[in-house]
């Protein structure tokens, strides 16, 4: 599953010229992955996650304000956090 997801990401971040970082290949991709669109070109957030709540914790406490993409990609819709849980939004 996790080379299933793996490719899901890479293919969509090269179609949008998304930069992957090395690190992304360092573990198994997992179903919940995040697009840091706060620098001048969009870039991948080199973790992704299993569950949600490890998925919220980040974005609430680790990302900074920062202009944020978050997609499942086990679903294939984009996610956005209200208050303390994520609401699913469009398909992609």
């Amino acid at each position: 599953m996790a080379q299933k997801y793996r490719d899901s990401i890479e293919t969509m971040c090269r179609a949008q010229d998304i930069v992957i970082p090395d690190g992304f290949y360092r573990h198994a991709a997992s179903r919940y992955a995040v697009i840091d669109y706060s620098a001048e070109q969009p870039r991948l957030v080199a973790k992704t996650w299993f569950n949600q709540r490890d998925l919220i914790y980040y974005l609430t406490r680790l990302a900074d304000g920062r202009k944020l993409r978050v997609l499942d990609f086990k679903d294939r819709r984009e996610l956005c956090l209200q208050g303390a849980r994520l609401e699913t939004g469009a398909a992609f």
